[in-house]
């Protein structure tokens, strides 16, 4: 059984935003109808990845919930023997009214990206005025009894490290967790890494000197590299994502499949199988075989070895 248990798939590589730092409306190579695959397929690789060992399974995009009846896909996919987590990470822009769908089909852990609190500076962020929906979403999200939810912030220097304190208020006062993730360039942001970045250890400092030493709780099992914190004496957690200063590629346990059918043994590398085409084929022999060839392949891949160009919105994250 393989020691990888946490898939990322993307159901689609479209996105209603057009943050600056992924930027998909530039794009001119989205995926084509002929090319995506249908959730069947999904849910027959679906099938054959939980079969050697995936135990969690998080949808993502682009923007999942722009996926017409995704919900039945998710009833399909919780049905699936062995799975033991089924979440999802949205931008929150139709959260609020696909949570009771979302939570009926199976999906157990919802994360919502959201990287500023700031309305303005969100729609200067995303190009669309959209934060006041995106906060019902959470709020509504909040009280519908999911296992968690978390709030995904990437921080830029100059942009909203101002609202690293406003983010842990509200995830105080919501009780939801906050997890700050450190900014990584791609393709179409490189240029002013630099100037742009900061660190989970300056994030850190800046916490605990309003509040104090953070009391250290560890990762979440059959989840990602987040490191979970507790301010002492109160509920909820902060989460950092060090995708720079912090190497957790040995420790990694995530495959990621693109909606064309490409399982990826890392986020930085350029090497896939492309599950795709025995599938259609009907190639049983040669699908085990792709599969097993990442499985193996994957402790060969780490961000030290890999520096691959790629669009955030076409992988998923």
């Amino acid at each position: 059984m393989s020691p990888y248990s946490y898939l990322r798939l993307s159901v689609t590589d479209r996105c209603n935003f057009d943050c600056f730092y992924c930027r998909p409306r530039l794009r001119r190579n989205f995926i084509g109808k002929k090319d995506a695959l249908t959730f069947a397929e999904m849910l027959s690789l679906a099938r054959c990845l939980t079969q050697q060992g995936i135990l969690h399974i998080r949808l993502t995009g682009g923007e999942p919930l722009l996926k017409k009846d995704l919900k039945y896909f998710i009833q399909d996919l919780s049905a699936l023997p062995g799975l033991r987590c089924l979440s999802l990470t949205t931008n929150g822009y139709f959260l609020a009214a696909a949570v009771s769908g979302l939570k009926a089909a199976g999906i157990k852990k919802i994360n919502v990206s959201l990287d500023t609190l700031k309305k303005d500076r969100f729609k200067k962020l995303a190009g669309l005025d959209a934060l006041p929906k995106i906060l019902r979403g959470v709020f509504k999200a909040t009280g519908s009894g999911f296992e968690s939810v978390k709030l995904n912030v990437v921080l830029l220097r100059g942009f909203n490290d101002d609202e690293i304190l406003d983010f842990v208020d509200f995830g105080l006062k919501e009780k939801v967790d906050v997890r700050f993730i450190e900014y990584f360039p791609t393709k179409s942001c490189a240029d002013g890494f630099s100037s742009d970045f900061i660190s989970s250890h300056e994030v850190k400092e800046i916490i605990e000197e309003k509040y104090g030493d953070l009391e250290f709780l560890g990762p979440d099992a059959m989840s990602g590299p987040a490191q979970y914190f507790r301010i002492q004496g109160k509920a909820g957690r902060i989460g950092f994502i060090s995708s720079v200063t912090g190497f957790f590629c040995p420790d990694c346990n995530r495959l990621r499949l693109t909606c064309d059918g490409r399982l990826y043994p890392c986020l930085h590398s350029g090497h896939s199988a492309d599950l795709r085409r025995p599938l259609r084929a009907g190639d049983e022999k040669g699908l085990s075989s792709a599969i097993q060839e990442i499985f193996s392949d994957k402790r060969l891949y780490n961000r030290l070895h890999c520096s691959r160009s790629f669009e955030m919105s076409s992988i998923g994250g």
